[in-house]
């Protein structure tokens, strides 16, 4: 498993194949914050395509730029899948708009949990898990 610690989030590949993007509490995610985001994916995974899910602490948010920028090809370059997981209604509320309004390029799903979220995700994974150390 690899850690990067970010300003605004924790960016995480998982030994199962999975990355992991959390947001921290009270934090808003910015523009410059989701594009180092996407690199430290290509860091962590060897510029490999992997499914990814989100999920965020209370009191995150996510900026209007992020939303646009996160839902377009150029911000998924590492990314076979999004799975958003969501623990409070504000979240849920967030997620939907994201899901329906700005109509990400790739899957996307909406979880009440890590664990369903999980199991989606991993029926995008390449036969063989590859995580490079």
């Amino acid at each position: 498993m690899k850690t990067v610690e970010l300003k605004a989030t924790t960016v995480q590949l998982r030994d199962d194949g999975i990355i992991h993007i959390h947001i921290k509490e009270g934090k808003e995610m910015q523009l410059e914050d989701a594009i180092q985001v996407v690199d430290t994916m290509g860091m962590l995974g060897n510029k490999q395509k992997f499914p990814v899910l989100i999920d965020c602490e209370a009191f995150a948010t996510i900026d209007k730029d992020v939303r646009i920028f996160s839902a377009s090809k150029e911000a998924n370059i590492y990314t076979s899948a999004d799975a958003v997981a969501y623990h409070s209604f504000a979240h849920k509320l967030l997620a939907d708009f994201y899901v329906n309004y700005n109509k990400p390029a790739i899957p996307t799903k909406i979880f009440l949990d890590n664990e369903s979220a999980i199991v989606w995700l991993k029926t995008f994974q390449k036969e063989k898990i590859n995580c490079p150390n």
